[in-house]
């Protein structure tokens, strides 16, 4: 079983995959059937609103910038 099917079987509302070589992130979020919906991706210029905390939102400018 993959990771993406267990942690959907475990009921894990929100799931995050990061590839910070791409500068980018792939977001599956859990629906009312208690199935993940469709994965959004979202690169460097983007802001992810976090599903689990409403108030939350993520800067991917300020995440992959260079150091």
């Amino acid at each position: 079983m993959s990771r993406f099917n267990k942690y959907e079987k475990a009921g894990v509302k929100e799931y995050w995959m990061v590839e910070p070589d791409q500068k980018l992130v792939s977001v599956v979020v859990m629906q009312i059937n208690q199935r993940y919906g469709r994965t959004e991706i979202y690169t460097e210029e983007d802001k992810i609103a976090v599903s689990i905390f409403p108030d939350l939102v993520i800067d991917l400018s300020e995440v992959f910038t260079s150091q």
